[in-house]
């Protein structure tokens, strides 16, 4: 069995999920490279073909994650087999998948699997709200023991992944930045939770406009939810997903 390492950028938690449960019935990780903090972040990466590689990302507006693309060319295979995972917020992955798969193969990495999972929308609860829910985790298990069993079998054809070239157009984004309630107790959750280290260690209501992601994580994470999105381009977004993607339940997508 090839040692299973996991590389993955989840700051809200749901992409972190689907790869612990498909590793559980994957096999034991050797290493586990959590990148959601930028402290985490600056260290290359060498691989090799003994390895195994899960691979894990948000999808935002179709993408893999821009702030993630400088980090990646830190990480090198050789002929390494790779698995890679998006999770997304129930209106599309787009292009996501195929661009991750893309970047990594081009760095000496070969997909064994691949798929697309449903996560909580990051900024409502009424988009698929609590996934990866028990369903999704089982299908996330019985991809584990398909990718053990293909490499028991070593079946490894190539895998086609839906998506197109060039990619979705990234449009630029509006330096927004979620607010803070006065019920705020200085835990300092936000600040060492925040992917980006946008949040002001010393002053938890400040937020640099120009790091800030808006991936939510300090919102969700904070205990009294004083962190919030007040802004009317935020909340017209939310209306947008909500009437749009709220009602259909979106199943994960699996090549393999």
């Amino acid at each position: 069995m090839k040692r299973i390492n996991t590389i993955y950028f989840s700051p809200t938690g749901t992409t972190k999920k689907v790869i612990k449960s498909m590793c559980s019935k994957l096999g034991s990780i050797n290493k586990e490279y959590d990148i959601t903090l930028e402290k985490n972040r600056k260290n290359s990466i060498k691989f090799n073909e003994g390895d195994l590689v899960i691979f894990g990302v948000p999808v935002y507006s179709g993408r893999v994650p821009d702030l993630l693309l400088d980090y990646f060319e830190k990480i090198e295979g050789n002929n390494t087999k790779a698995v890679f995972l998006v999770v997304y917020g129930n209106r599309d992955y787009d292009d996501s998948l195929l661009e991750l798969k893309n970047i990594f193969e081009k760095k000496g990495f070969k997909a064994l699997a691949s798929a697309a999972f449903i996560g909580e929308h990051s900024y409502t609860k009424e988009v698929a709200g609590k996934r990866p829910d028990e369903k999704d985790k089982k299908i996330a298990e019985k991809l584990g023991l398909s990718i053990k069993y293909k490499l028991e079998k070593n079946n490894i054809d190539e895998i086609k992944v839906s998506g197109n070239y060039p990619y979705r157009e990234k449009k630029p984004s509006s330096p927004i930045t979620p607010g803070t309630y006065d019920t705020c107790i200085g835990c300092g959750i936000c600040a060492n939770n925040c992917p980006t280290s946008a949040i002001d260690f010393k002053n938890y209501y400040y937020i640099n406009k120009d790091k800030c992601i808006k991936c939510c994580s300090c919102i969700k994470k904070c205990p009294v939810q004083a962190k919030h999105f007040k802004d009317e381009r935020i909340e017209s977004v939310k209306e947008y997903l909500v009437e749009n993607f709220s009602t259909e339940r979106k199943e994960p997508v699996i090549f393999i």
